[in-house]
């Protein structure tokens, strides 16, 4: 099957990490995809390597998306298609036009809302083009699109266990607005005292001083992304794609949701942590949540040293949790297999079956 996927780069990392790895893996189960986007600097330094060699990433800006001459593909996915009146060069809009009988499914936001599963599937009509839209959201419930883990390393879950080792290494990978000086400073002192803590800052350009336990990490392309993150014991991510990887490591992670204006974020966070915290003791759970909201500065006047250092003593049932919440995610849904289930079940085309 021949597969185009629409991607309008908004946020960076965000948008592009998901639409690759979407386009990733469908390439690699035997389909034919083009990643249609318009961000060529942020798509080079995810896949460097163009080594798939059914996946083709055309960057719209430049080429001729308006030529009739291009293959309509068997199927179109638009991850985020919400943020289409966000950028400048519709260039959805052009592909609409020139595929008026190919399916189209737009894949929202991830999200725990209830809601979702009850607009999971529905439809809609573009006035402009009279283009029917199929809405798909990921989640983590069986009524949802779930996640793409049909990709994660084989070899990272079936490792054995690692030998006790001493300290605590923490990623993070965060917006600006995170108390990342306030973590430095924490972790600073408890090394002084008891532990031995090693933070790596991936895409933080936050200054370090020479007494800090910190060090920059270098950029990883998509594919040793996972391989990073295994070899932390905390993981401090944001987004969503970075996110769903966290959870799929099994390792203790603290979240930070991408802010909305109209705080809709807050509701999102609260949500994913209701269902991802559910059978932790209660000690744990509070901890664990007041160090998500004081991430996330949505509880500004605490301490985000403080509420670390109260989190530590709670690691250890942390981790097991994760390790349970990772098995629960591997035997949920998986996103690439429910989009092409949901393609075989579409109205063949006449090119499909040229008989009708």
């Amino acid at each position: 099957m021949h597969i185009g996927i629409v991607c309008k780069v908004i946020d960076n990392f965000g948008d592009a990490g998901f639409s690759l790895r979407l386009a990733k893996a469908l390439a690699s189960n035997g389909h034919s995809v083009d990643l249609f986007h318009d961000h060529s600097a942020t798509f080079s330094a995810l896949y460097p390597t163009h080594d798939i060699d059914r996946l083709t990433l055309i960057d719209a800006t430049q080429a001729a998306i308006e030529d009739t001459a291009v293959r309509a593909p068997d199927l179109i996915l638009e991850p985020f298609g919400t943020s289409s009146e966000q950028t400048r060069f519709r260039f959805d809009v052009a592909l609409k036009r020139n595929c008026p009988g190919v399916p189209w499914l737009l894949i929202d936001y991830l999200s725990s809302e209830k809601w979702v599963e009850s607009f999971h599937l529905s439809t809609s009509v573009d006035p402009g083009t009279g283009h029917m839209t199929t809405f798909f959201y990921p989640g983590f419930t069986e009524k949802t699109g779930g996640l793409i883990h049909c990709d994660y390393p084989r070899h990272l879950l079936d490792c054995p266990p690692q030998a006790k080792k001493t300290g605590l290494d923490i990623f993070i990978f965060a917006y600006s607005n995170a108390p990342v000086r306030e973590l430095v400073y924490a972790c600073n002192s408890t090394n002084e005292r008891e532990h031995t803590i090693r933070i790596g800052l991936a895409g933080n350009g936050m200054a370090l001083k020479a007494q800090d336990c910190a060090k920059l990490l270098p950029f990883v392309p998509q594919s040793q992304f996972d391989e990073l993150l295994a070899q932390h014991d905390v993981l401090f991510v944001r987004g969503e794609d970075s996110f769903v990887r966290a959870q799929l490591a099994g390792k203790p992670l603290i979240w930070q949701i991408y802010p909305t204006e109209d705080n809709a974020h807050a509701e999102k966070l609260t949500c994913f942590y209701e269902l991802y915290a559910e059978g932790l003791d209660a000690d744990c759970k509070v901890a664990l949540w007041n160090c998500w909201l004081a991430w996330n500065g949505i509880d500004t006047e605490a301490d985000f040293g403080e509420i670390w250092i109260a989190l530590l003593p709670h690691l250890p049932e942390l981790q097991t949790h994760a390790m349970g919440w990772q098995t629960r995610l591997l035997n949920g849904r998986e996103l690439v297999k429910e989009v092409l289930t949901w393609c075989r079940l579409q109205t063949p085309t006449l090119l499909e079956k040229p008989d009708l």
